[in-house]
């Protein structure tokens, strides 16, 4: 199992960088732009990905794959003791991007990546508000989304 907080230095955060940019770049390119051996950047990469702190996704660009519905949506949940119960659940569903405790009004933030606005408004009904302990919502849509993560999407 990984480690719980692994100690990055100077060289795991430049190897990073790199594969955030392009994450196909070669051990061979990114050890001659940083300057040290193949092997180095090839251990260092295995033990970032055996410590979970590099994690290798293919990212799909929503606009690209038919989705265009992006909402933020802030979740109070009543009696409290249900949070977790609600957590589980919210979880499950595949439209839901992130999920995360918040501190505030809201106990809960979810986003949301729909092909559009009636599967969102689906999505809310059929699958966040009948979830027993969501008690009251507050939805932001997002109207245009100019980066996602490291993927700056003016210059696509």
């Amino acid at each position: 199992m990984g480690l719980v907080n692994a100690k990055l230095d100077d060289i795991d955060f430049q190897i990073l960088t790199y594969l955030q940019q392009d994450g196909r770049k070669s051990f061979t390119d990114i050890s001659q732009e940083m300057g040290v051996s193949v092997g180095m950047v090839r251990n260092r990469y295995q033990r970032l990905v055996k410590d979970k702190v590099l994690h290798i996704i293919g990212w799909t660009d929503p606009v690209k794959s038919g989705f265009h519905a992006y909402a933020r949506v802030n979740i109070k949940v009543r009696p409290i003791e249900m949070l977790d119960s609600v957590v589980v659940q919210l979880s499950k569903i595949p439209e839901i991007s992130f999920l995360a405790l918040t501190s505030g009004d809201f106990d809960i933030e979810i986003n949301t990546i729909c092909r559009d606005n009636k599967h969102f408004l689906d999505i809310a009904r059929e699958k966040i508000r009948p979830i027993k302990g969501v008690f009251d919502s507050n939805t932001t849509m997002y109207l245009d989304v100019l980066k996602w993560a490291l993927h700056d999407v003016t210059n696509s």
